[in-house]
């Protein structure tokens, strides 16, 4: 895993860094995540929000309340590309999530649970070796 991470938009207008270890690598199945990626899951890494820097006069965030857990999640992107970026989420406040397409090198990365199980697509593949939560954390 490169140290710190460091990621993208899709037209390099949002940039940011991590200066420290994932505490977290997951896929998200719940409802929000799958109408923000236009896909039946989210991928992400959970790095400390202290530790998480960001920059580009295009970061544009929009807030929802998850249709699973009632819970505000900020969603920021990119205004320019529309790219999914990071989001801070009520449900872990203390966490910056990273979105793993993002990442200029996600390579390393091995996601250990899938959340929201209980809104997965039945057509959506699984991860062979991750826990599966029937909700949230």
């Amino acid at each position: 895993m490169p140290r710190p991470l460091t990621g993208r938009c899709l037209c390099g207008g949002v940039t940011y860094s991590a200066d420290a270890d994932p505490v977290v690598q997951a896929v998200c199945h719940c409802v929000d995540c799958q109408r923000q990626t236009g896909s039946p899951f989210t991928v992400f890494v959970g790095v400390p929000r202290a530790a998480f820097n960001v920059e580009g006069s295009t970061l544009a965030s929009f807030t929802t309340t998850g249709e699973d857990h009632g819970g505000e999640t900020q969603r920021h992107f990119c205004s320019t590309c529309g790219a999914p970026v990071f989001s801070f989420s009520a449900l872990a406040p203390d966490l910056a999530l990273i979105k793993a397409g993002s990442l200029d090198d996600a390579s390393w990365l091995e996601p250990g649970m899938e959340f929201w199980m209980s809104s997965a697509q039945p057509w959506s593949p699984h991860l062979a070796n991750a826990a599966r939560v029937e909700r949230g954390p």
